[in-house]
């Protein structure tokens, strides 16, 4: 009971960091995470979803496992979607080994942000408020959860971009 408290806890805790973010409350650590997540997005023209991503999903690594969603990393990859995409097998083992990696490598945890994000950026021809439904709700990207993320997101990003990080 106590345990179910302390997550119901944590996640409302990480949903009220992701949906009020205050660029003022930026650490100097948060902003140096920011200033990565950037850079590996760059090349690829994800770097503000990506950084908006890791705010909204993780409160930028601060809850990087929610077993309930089976959602891990700084940017909350869904472990089936991971597992699909490297062509694994879907046991026991590799769910744990993939979640760990998405937990403790962040070039790894990146690039399967990137590619999800690449994979709806051409599914949904470049239309960003879908791509970022899309990250949340998958095929449900019109779904009022899927939408409203996608609004958060770019709430977001409005936000990212007055401070330039």
């Amino acid at each position: 009971m106590i345990n179910k408290l302390i997550f119901v806890l944590l996640i409302t805790i990480s949903f009220s960091y992701a949906t009020n973010f205050n660029p003022s409350k930026l650490s100097k650590d948060d902003i140096n995470l920011l200033k990565t997540i950037k850079s590996k997005g760059q090349k690829y023209g994800f770097s503000y979803s990506l950084m908006a991503i890791a705010i909204k999903e993780s409160s930028l690594g601060k809850y990087i496992i929610n077993v309930n969603s089976k959602d891990f990393g700084l940017y909350q990859a869904h472990i089936k979607s991971v597992i699909a995409r490297h062509k694994v097998k879907d046991t026991s083992w590799n769910r744990n080994r993939f979640a760990m990696k998405l937990i403790s490598d962040f070039d790894f945890a990146t690039k399967n942000a990137i590619d999800e994000l690449q994979y709806w950026h051409g599914k949904h021809n470049g239309d960003w408020r879908k791509v970022w439904a899309s990250y949340n709700g998958g095929w449900r990207y019109n779904s009022k959860r899927a939408r409203k993320y996608s609004n958060d997101i770019a709430k977001i990003i409005r936000l990212l971009k007055q401070i330039n990080v």
